[in-house]
């Protein structure tokens, strides 16, 4: 998994999630409130925008937001979630898991698990491949899902395809490390013969009723596997022999949709699949997609406001459109001056924004470079293996700065940016007992650092909004911010670090460099410079961080996935219900080993032992730098393959995630793009799209309704009402509202099945 794919984002995707199309669709005055709340729109047709093409057709392949966005629509995945949070059978069958453990009160899985949640079975349904026309090109026939998860795998697990997905199969699937090493020597057809063989973790299942099964045997015991299924990544693909796809009419559909037109920076239509086995709750029947070339929120409003759209989220980055719906102040927060505005969580929630240190700057290396660049890309790859250097960053930086971009218009006068984030993992990620996960690293943060403070224990002080970070450099480290600058001050004394001098700072520092995306110059990178500049100018600070914009973002990607930069902002947000879907990305064999360096800083000796690569950059700290990280990986495997208890299991990862981020200050959690309460101006139906950050469900339009009209504030604050009553309900007995064609029988609230005769 790369640091560019489906849950990760550099800078460019920062904040501005939303970028907008083309202004020619949007009118030259601004709606009135009443034009709004009176204007009729078809109930059929749902409008959207994208930002970028989709990469590729071919589930197999790519792990781009931007092309979940899309295809999640046409490609069907094994599960789903719905409004609730609630996992059901999209390929597969949702009561097969439950009708086979009859005996077994409240067993609430879509599939049949052993008892060490190692092998899991699925009922599934019939399925079509359809053409660009909704025509059936392959019919349903037996096995054909498991046929497609098989060529799924043989496209997945050869390097030569580069796929994004691959290591999630290496992950989870039994053999399928075997399959790469196979395919990696060169022997196709030996790796293809595995996979369909008996010895492959994905075998055909015994019949159930008139239904195929297939069966998946993991390398690890995982009770969240469930949730990893909602995403496409062992979804089947037609023909591995396909390649990429960039083209869309070379691609066949088995989802709600199929694509009826695709071309490049054009506007993208989805037409309802009457061939799909979910068809009757397709109520949707046209999906249209604008391209986006700006990055604003505010035209995303406007865009909403001429009819181009059918929805939109207030962000305070629209100060305009924000004053205008919301008002100003925390009650206007509460009660929005739009009263047809209405909350939502936002998938957002869970994701996280990091700031990565880069051990090893591949600039060092590069001979291209002019020779200065290459000494200073030293330097400051030499300094971050400090501990101290890293622990004065991090506690003496203000993030508030930054951050205040996002939450600025809810945020109070001398107190942190309420989006502040101070785990790596997200909030809501995964629970126990009611219990958040990130109240795990909470409660490991107050046994060692507030144990020893006179000072009253905070319950949770790694909450969204607190600042656990600037100013506490004695309580996380036991030295004052004064002694760790005198302590990196001594590590670039004595490890014969060059520095220089930088123009209207006094001294010499050592430059670190952060390069930021020209998408986001009149955004978010001002606020970045901010502060950055606020971090400089602190008295006798023997660092300075030297922001870059790039010319590109083609350019920015590329020096940001090749490791040319000190510094690097990015985010991750779960690709399944478990912290490890986090914690794994920054081990030494995560996808945040290029970017930290740690891919080239480091290597195996004949024994199996990381070792240091390259005596260049050898420091006094550097056998420290390479226990944290060992330390780390060390624990998280052990941790992941041995814990499956969730109390255990998050104890156990929380211990880990500390030691990374407040032990060792290996890198620096940043914000969440999700504000505290998120409105909405919205033609969908309240409350029937899923907003789970896991998976491809946020994206689909399956069983969701529009409205042709707006509704009033009451009527939406019934909606609101009924929501969470319908949700707590669901929480505690799961065949409860079951309401859509993927139940076979459909209940109401009490559980008594619907009559719809």
């Amino acid at each position: 998994m790369s640091v560019w794919y489906k849950k990760t984002l550099g800078l460019l995707g920062l904040g501005l999630a939303t970028t907008l199309v083309s202004s020619s669709v949007v009118s030259c005055g601004v709606a009135s409130f009443d034009a709004i709340l009176n204007r009729v729109v078809n109930d059929k047709v749902y409008k959207a925008n994208y930002t970028m093409n989709v990469s590729s057709w071919n589930t197999a392949h790519s792990m781009q937001a931007e092309d979940s966005r899309i295809w999640a629509n046409t490609f069907d995945t094994f599960l789903s979630t719905d409004q609730y949070g609630r996992i059901y059978g999209s390929l597969a069958v949702s009561e097969y898991g439950q009708d086979m453990n009859k005996l077994k009160e409240g067993y609430s899985y879509v599939g049949n698990h052993s008892n060490d949640f190692k092998t899991w079975t699925y009922a599934v349904r019939p399925m079509n491949w359809v053409d660009t026309n909704g025509k059936v090109v392959i019919g349903n026939k037996p096995d054909i899902v498991y046929d497609g998860v098989i060529e799924a795998a043989i496209y997945a697990l050869n390097p030569n395809n580069n796929s994004d997905v691959s290591e999630l199969w290496v992950s989870f699937i039994d053999g399928a490390e075997h399959v790469q090493e196979l395919f990696s020597e060169g022997k196709d057809q030996e790796a293809i013969n595995f996979i369909k063989s008996d010895r492959f973790g994905i075998q055909k299942g015994e019949k159930w009723e008139e239904y195929d099964t297939v069966k998946f045997n993991l390398t690890k015991s995982a009770s969240y596997f469930e949730s990893l299924l909602t995403y496409s990544v062992f979804s089947p693909i037609q023909d591995s022999k396909k390649g990429v796809l960039n083209d869309y009419t070379k691609a066949l559909y088995n989802g709600a949709y199929y694509v009826q037109q695709a071309p490049q920076n054009g506007k993208i239509i989805l037409k309802k699949n009457e061939e799909y086995a979910l068809k009757d709750s397709t109520k949707i029947e046209t999906l249209e997609y604008n391209y986006l070339d700006g990055a604003s929120a505010a035209k995303e409003r406007t865009l909403f406001e001429s009819g181009s759209t059918s929805f939109f989220e207030l962000k305070s980055d629209d100060l305009k459109g924000w004053n205008r719906y919301i008002g100003k102040g925390e009650e206007s927060y509460e009660n929005p001056n739009f009263g047809s505005a209405y909350q939502m969580e936002s998938p957002d929630k869970a994701g996280s924004f990091m700031l990565v240190y880069n051990y090893f700057n591949a600039n060092i290396t590069n001979g291209a470079l002019p020779k200065d660049e290459q000494e200073r890309a030293l330097s400051a790859s030499k300094l971050l293996q400090s501990k101290a250097a890293r622990a004065y960053i991090s506690t003496t930086i203000d993030r508030t700065e930054m951050v205040r971009y996002f939450s600025k218009t809810i945020d109070e006068p001398g107190k942190p940016s309420q989006m502040l984030r101070n785990t790596y993992t997200g909030v809501g990620v995964s629970a126990h007992e009611g219990k958040d996960y990130t109240e795990y690293v909470a409660d490991k943060y107050n046994e060692k650092v507030n144990s020893n403070q006179n000072t009253q224990k905070d319950d949770n002080p790694l909450a969204d909004g607190k600042d656990p970070y600037k100013g506490k450099s004695h309580e996380l480290t036991g030295e004052t911010q004064e002694q760790l600058r005198q302590d990196t001050l001594n590590f670039i004394k004595e490890n014969n670090i060059k520095t220089q001098k930088v123009k209207g700072y006094k001294g010499d520092r050592v430059v670190l460099k952060l390069i930021l995306s020209p998408s986001n110059n009149t955004s978010m990178n001002p606020y970045i410079n901010m502060m950055m500049k606020a971090f400089n100018s602190v008295e006798g600070n023997p660092i300075y961080v030297e922001t870059k914009t790039m010319s590109s973002t083609d350019e920015y990607r590329t020096e940001g996935s090749k490791g040319a930069t000190d510094l690097f902002l990015s985010g991750w947000s779960p690709d399944y219900k478990d912290p490890s879907s986090f914690l794994e990305t920054i081990t030494l064999t995560g996808p945040y080993r290029g970017y930290n360096g740690t891919s080239r800083l480091f290597k195996k000796d004949t024994n199996g032992n990381y070792v240091l690569a390259n005596e260049k950059v050898k420091t006094g700290e550097t056998d420290d730098l390479l226990k944290a990280m060992v330390d780390y990986s060390d624990g998280y495997k052990e941790a992941d393959k041995n814990k499956n208890e969730p109390d255990e299991r998050y104890k156990a990862f929380a211990e880990q995630e500390f030691n990374y981020f407040y032990e060792n200050f290996l890198a620096l959690p940043l914000y969440t793009k999700a504000m505290p309460k998120v409105w909405q101006v919205s033609h969908l139906t309240p409350y029937t799209k899923s907003v789970e950050a896991f998976g491809t469900a946020q994206f689909k339009l399956y069983n969701v309704l529009i409205d042709s009209q707006l509704r009033s504030k009451e009527a939406y604050d019934k909606a609101l009402k009924e929501f969470n009553e319908n949700k707590a309900l669901v929480k505690v007995d799961w065949t409860k509202n079951r309401q859509g064609a993927h139940w076979k029988v459909q209940t109401d609230k009490d559980g008594n099945p619907l009559n719809f005769n």
